[in-house]
């Protein structure tokens, strides 16, 4: 199978073309156009100089605070898709958190299926519980000693 041959024809790259026009040259015929106000010039920016650091390297970004009792941050989010219209609350952040393996996420999700009284399941790097009910999450997820982003109500 080729192709047919109107595709091989070659296209002649020579032959001059012609100018393209100027779409905006009728607008300055217009009478309309030229008894329109000058606008105002800009005022010119000042610019203050900014005082060389002390070293030459460039300063590291602060670290985040994080408190003494605080074992990592988990986000939160609500979701239904392909659940039949039935809401569940998904954590998930367990990959940024230090020591975080699969036996400490099975028994994260144990513990919070117990305490709120629902069904859910664990899948590699998130827990998702069964109902819509954020807020009892975010309060059982920050009394284990979670900081919790995402959703809360």
């Amino acid at each position: 199978m080729g192709r047919p041959n109107d595709s091989r024809k070659k296209v002649d790259v020579n032959r001059s073309t012609p100018p393209l026009s100027n779409p905006f040259a009728v607008l300055g015929e217009l009478d309309a156009l030229k008894n329109l106000p000058v606008p105002p010039a800009p005022e010119p920016v000042k610019i203050q100089p900014v005082a060389a650091p002390a070293s030459s390297r460039p300063a590291k970004p602060p670290k985040p605070v994080i408190p003494k009792n605080s074992r990592g941050r988990l986000i939160l989010r609500r979701e239904t898709k392909e659940r039949g219209g039935k809401v569940v609350v998904v954590i998930y952040g367990f990959n940024e958190l230090p020591g975080a393996n699969a036996v400490m996420i099975a028994d994260l999700a144990r513990e919070l299926k117990g305490k709120l009284g629902c069904g859910g399941s664990f899948d590699r790097q998130e827990i998702v519980l069964q109902g819509d009910r954020c807020a009892d999450v975010c309060a059982a997820l920050e009394t284990a000693g979670f900081r919790v982003d995402g959703v809360r109500s």
